[in-house]
């Protein structure tokens, strides 16, 4: 087969899971690895820009993830899927007294295929145990998810927690979900997203910067 890292990210694209396993295991004998980790990253990213368009859709972002899992799985196989340097550790937690998770998953999905080390700490999380993970983990960004608005003032506790602990200033904390919009800046976040798309590229900006001397 003679196909290219373009033809790869394409395949990615295209939600093409037989095609991008294929071309990436004719491509590990020709590229270097972190090619094609930059390959599937610009691949996510064309998906996140199709989503917010309005081309593409949760099923879409979905299937994508999927593709990806497989194709990390093939490098994983190979002894490959290490990457030079990891781009951060986060920490995911859907708050105390919600139990939704799609977008914290997909998030955890797409962070996870670009290179972070991803603690999910799953749904309905007491406030100390996030702070207990943030500390033990010694997390680089927080993720809270909320779909209940109910559930916000959550986020305050957790930020109380991690000021007590000396660790607020230490992690960059970002909110989404259903019911979280700026005023939840008012709990002491960093940041907040919409969609998972844009949380994703707000941690991935972040990541950059704690590269930048």
């Amino acid at each position: 087969m003679n196909l290219s890292i373009p033809d790869f990210e394409d395949s990615i694209v295209k939600l093409d899971s037989e095609k991008a396993i294929a071309i990436c295991e004719d491509l590990l004998n020709s590229s270097d690895r972190q090619q094609l980790f930059n390959a599937i990253e610009r691949a996510l990213d064309i998906v996140g820009e199709k989503y917010e368009a309005g081309e593409y859709f949760l099923s879409e972002l979905i299937m994508a993830g999927e593709v990806v899992k497989e194709v990390l799985s093939l490098m994983n196989a190979k002894g490959l899927a290490e990457r030079h340097r990891a781009a951060g550790t986060v920490v995911l937690a859907t708050v105390k007294g919600d139990i939704h998770d799609i977008g914290k998953n997909i998030v955890s999905m797409v962070l996870r295929s670009s290179g972070f080390e991803i603690i999910d700490l799953g749904t309905d999380v007491a406030a100390e145990d996030v702070a207990n993970s943030v500390k033990e983990k010694k997390a680089d960004i927080l993720g809270l998810s909320a779909l209940l608005t109910t559930s916000l003032p959550e986020f305050g506790r957790v930020l109380n927690l991690l000021r007590d602990e000396d660790r607020a200033d230490k992690v960059k904390t970002i909110g989404g979900g259903a019911a979280v919009d700026e005023k939840v800046l008012r709990y002491g976040v960093d940041a907040w997203a919409k969609t998972a798309v844009q949380g994703v590229r707000i941690c991935k900006a972040w990541a950059m910067e704690s590269r930048t001397p």
